[in-house]
């Protein structure tokens, strides 16, 4: 598979992002790297899976590829078949596996493993018929009658037992190379079992003897079927062995998986599956022994806690329901899902699309096989990976290209074109749109904003709705506070149903669900977002008597809000709203932000107290802390008065020039370098007027001022990166610009 790639992201745009496994240098300092040794290792895909609906046994997983991905099957099947997915036409859904669990709230809820103990079920109704041994030594007699009373018949899958209600006899007809059967006259048949003993079997009717023959003839063929089986294995084997192994081969030696679909199977036609592949000196097996259990991967080299990725996952799942007048329920559901380190699983929406059709034609494996490797030739080690500070620089550009790394990769034949986010966070999860999120609650979608927050257990219940719908809201939720906030797709389940209510015991969780039976389980929720009626529904138990001061102060946002949707901006300007009015609290909350003057201060920490005070409890408080110490640490920038400067200059009303060329004495005291002109820059996006805050001092009444403006707009201006903010600026200020860099000392020209 060939993949050509081109990137978007180049040192001729921007200057913020060079090679991606190379550092940015000038003037021999060196910049952070973009690109992690643990990134550039990684897959674009770790795991595919197949489920199917089956009528008899319901959802199970048919396939895990390349290896199980250690989660339980039961549970795998719930959120990978939906309710209500035999009423759509296709649905989609998202869950995540590898789910950090650090204080043990889900593990808790696991039961410990215990041996499955299985109880054979017959699989077609006993019959009755007396049973005759031959005896050599009554030649006389020949055949004679084991017991006066009629014995029972029973058919199970893999053999036929015979029992007797009133005597311990029994006997048991296995497959065995010897297994055959004589009719000996009509409604008498013989039949010789494994231990080499002839019996005979007469009828009382004709319909009952040919359904003891049928049931002989298939465990005839079935064993046939798994010796063929075995010797197509050991020839594939055989020859990986002579190839040293490297090449990989796939030998399907019985498939029952055509259109009839495990939805039609019955007694007669559970013949066996067995999939062999050689991959890597390795030999997996496939292999499913009736229609009723479900696939597992075997490896002759085990798949070990240590070999296993145990990085969090991100899990795409489509499903597909197709008519299908030939099986029982008429319809035939399977659904593929994408497990991958990356967050951006929209991107694989169409490869999985087209995946699905080619296997509802041709149900095997090497479906699955052929769209992991091309999803997997394209090389992530050139895909860039910008540091947080270079992902806030690109966000603020108009430019959409930049935000975007142009690839293509190679599927069924077709260069298929593919666009990786490059400036997500880990819990920006797909594509999913606030402006939906407004659009459907209005200004109750604060009520879901300080919920998640404070850290409260949020439902949005979808009843009749598509899962994917619901996971649209839920994801889009959680992209309202993040960033800055982090670590809420730890208590992000997108979407869930009655056979998994582990995450009932994470605190805070936010969840999507699409079953009515949880809006009457008052004890299970704190809010209940009703996507039919557009309402947010806060728990009685919950209401205070006291009403939010912040409200009001919610209420001036929403107005700012519904301004710009009304005035056609787009999703990243709707998003970087709530995102900036997440930062503002949480500066608050630090007391680290700037007001107009002392009065809107007051005003502001009265209105917010108590919300600041739920999240000051919450584990996202910590996180942040912990996340803004670290950073700090790392900070190219050493003075961390920085951004508070940049903050003054931008909302205070009145600065004296005293302070304000104080600000600029420590811009240029610490801006020097490429790497500290970025993360400057990233103090200043666009959303707040870019340079605009530190620009402005070019018309300050004091020489001084103008002069240190100009001066560290000069310095911005020698690095690319800072050069594209430079000519950003509009055309009054950069004509400003320079004039003032004409007028300043020639010794610093």
């Amino acid at each position: 598979m060939s993949v050509n790639s081109s990137p978007i992201i180049n040192n001729s745009n921007n200057g913020v992002l060079q090679a991606p496994n190379s550092n940015i240098t000038s003037s021999g300092t060196t910049a952070t790297t973009t690109t992690t040794t643990s990134q550039q290792s990684r897959r674009n895909v770790e795991y595919i899976l197949l489920a199917e609906f089956d009528i008899d046994v319901g959802s199970k997983v048919k396939y895990q590829y390349p290896c199980p991905t250690g989660e339980d099957e039961a549970v795998l099947a719930e959120f990978m078949l939906p309710d209500g997915a035999h009423k759509r036409s296709d649905d989609w859904t998202v869950f995540f596996l590898n789910r950090p669990d650090p204080d043990g709230h889900l593990a808790k809820n696991k039961k410990p493993t215990k041996p499955k103990v299985v109880v054979e079920k017959t699989i077609i109704p006993s019959i009755e018929a007396f049973i005759y041994k031959f005896s050599a030594d009554d030649e006389e007699n020949g055949w004679v009658m084991l017991d006066n009373e009629k014995l029972q018949l029973q058919f199970y899958q893999n053999y036929i037992t015979i029992s007797s209600k009133t005597s311990k006899f029994n006997a048991k007809i296995e497959k065995h190379p010897d297994l055959e059967y004589t009719q000996l006259e009509p409604l008498f048949d013989c039949v010789l079992t494994d231990a080499g003993t002839a019996l005979g079997i007469r009828f009382l009717e004709a319909t009952e003897e040919i359904i003891f023959l049928e049931q002989v003839n298939r465990l005839i063929t079935e064993m046939n079927s798994e010796k063929q089986a075995q010797e197509e294995k050991n020839s594939v084997s055989t020859n990986a062995s002579v190839d040293g192994g490297n090449s990989t081969t796939t030998t399907t030696t019985s498939d029952n998986c055509n259109n009839s679909n495990s939805d039609n199977n019955n007694s007669n036609n559970n013949s066996n599956t067995t999939t062999t592949l050689v991959t890597n000196n390795n030999t997996a097996i496939i292999s499913t022994s009736s229609s009723t259990s479900t696939t597992t991967l075997l490896n002759t080299a085990p798949v070990t806690e240590e070999s296993k990725c145990k990085d969090f996952l991100y899990c795409l799942n489509f499903m597909n329901n197709q008519k299908d007048d030939s099986v029982r329920r008429g319809a035939i559901v399977k659904s593929l899902a994408i497990c991958t380190t990356h967050q951006y699983i929209h991107i694989l929406k169409p490869f999985m699309v087209l995946a699905m059709q080619k296997y509802f034609v041709t149900p095997s494996i090497d479906v699955i096989i052929e769209l992991y490797n091309s999803l997997n030739s394209l090389d992530m080690s050139v895909v860039p990976f910008p540091s947080d500070i270079q992902k806030q620089i690109l966000r603020s550009s108009p430019d959409r290209n930049k935000h975007n790394y142009a690839t293509t990769i190679s599927y069924l034949g077709n260069k298929m074109p593919v666009y990786i986010p490059i400036t997500h966070f880990p819990d920006e999860v797909g594509d999913h749109k606030v402006i939906t999120l407004v659009q459907k609650f209005g200004n109750d979608i604060m009520k879901i904003f300080n919920g998640i927050l404070s850290q409260k257990r949020i439902i949005f219940l979808g009843y009749g709705c598509s899962a994917d719908e619901v996971c649209n809201y839920v994801l889009a939720a959680c992209q309202m506070v993040c960033p800055p906030l982090k670590g809420i797709r730890e208590r992000c389940f997108p979407y869930t149903n009655l056979c998994y209510l582990d995450f009932l015991s994470v605190p805070g969780y936010i969840t999507g669900v699409t079953n009515p039976m949880f809006e009457e389980h008052l004890e299970w929720w704190d809010i209940l977002c009703s996507i039919g009626t557009g309402k947010v529904i806060i728990n009685p138990g919950l209401v205070s008597e006291v009403p939010d001061k912040f409200v009001q102060y919610d209420n001036d946002f929403m107005a700012e809000v519904n301004y710009n949707i009304s005035s056609h901006y787009g999703e990243d300007k709707i998003k970087s709203l709530f995102q900036e009015y997440t930062q503002h609290i949480v500066d608050m909350a630090l007391d680290e932000e700037e007001f107009l003057d002392d009065q809107s201060r007051q005003l502001a920490l009265d209105a917010n107290r108590q919300r600041i005070d739920l999240w000051t409890k919450t584990k996202t408080f910590t996180t942040y802390l912990s996340d803004k110490d670290n950073t700090k640490r790392t900070s190219a920038i050493r003075d961390h008065s920085i951004p508070r400067s940049i903050r003054k200059l931008r909302k205070k009303k009145h600065v004296s020039e005293k302070e304000v060329l104080k600000i600029f004495d420590s811009f240029l005291n610490s801006i020097k370098t490429e790497e500290q002109v970025t993360e400057f820059l990233s103090y200043l996006p666009k959303s707040h007027g870019g340079l605009f805050p530190v620009a402005v001092g070019l018309f300050h009444t004091s020489k001084d001022v103008r002069n240190s403006t100009c001066e560290l707009l000069r310095r911005l201006d020698k690095f690319q990166s800072g050069n594209a903010f430079i000519t950003g600026l509009n055309p009054f200020l950069k004509t400003c610009y320079e004039r003032n860099l004409k007028l300043l000392d020639p010794t610093k020209l």
